[in-house]
């Protein structure tokens, strides 16, 4: 997609519904989990958009993830074309089977992505806060937002089924630390900070 391309395309969700940005939101994203100068683990690829704007706008060193060969070649053809190939590296992988050792990356982030293992998340969640030295960060779609992806963003999916409960999810990310919430119009973000609480022992769980 190209700039010009991408401005349409805001312009057309901006006025069917008023606010979805699909970069403002990652950004807005990163800044509340206070992701910057940061080695960071990016689980879903997708198109490119969080591991770009994480290198270009934010300084982060980004490992980017996703179990779709496709996915992989579209996110790094997108990076060469934004120039930060040189800061981002492409893992084809399964995000609830990192490859990683236990504290490799200052933070993970994962935008809208655990949807798309609704049935395994909390194996993901898992092994997001395994291979994170200080930070797991986690964005997902309310009830409006499932509704304007149905509608309008991505009309082929199925949102609707695989939506994640957002109380759900909070539980579970409460179990690892104490969890910053986030509430915006479409999604909502989820800040962890490791090491800051959480009902499960470090030790026993992570090694």
């Amino acid at each position: 997609m190209t700039d010009k391309e991408m401005k349409e395309y805001v312009k057309g969700l901006i006025h069917k519904y008023g606010y979805y940005d699909p970069i403002g939101d990652r950004v807005e994203a990163l800044r509340l989990g206070k992701i910057k100068n940061t080695k960071l683990l990016d689980i879903g690829a997708g198109k490119g958009y969080l591991a770009i704007l994480a290198a270009k706008k934010f300084n982060c060193d980004v490992v980017s993830i996703d179990k779709s060969k496709g996915k992989i070649k579209l996110a790094r053809e997108n990076a060469r074309k934004e120039g930060v190939l040189d800061k981002i590296k492409f893992k084809l992988c399964d995000a609830t089977k990192l490859p990683f050792k236990a504290n490799t990356f200052d933070a993970a982030f994962s935008f809208n992505a655990l949807h798309h293992i609704k049935k395994e998340y909390s194996k993901a969640i898992r092994e997001m806060f395994r291979v994170s030295k200080n930070k797991v960060v986690v964005t997902e779609l309310n009830t409006k937002g499932v509704k304007a992806f149905d509608e309008y963003v991505y009309p082929e999916g199925d949102h609707k089924s695989m939506a994640i409960d957002l109380k759900e999810l909070e539980k579970k990310l409460q179990q690892y630390s104490r969890v910053k919430r986030f509430d915006r119009k479409l999604m909502s973000t989820f800040v962890c900070e490791k090491n800051s609480g959480g009902k499960l022992k470090w030790k026993k769980n992570f090694g």
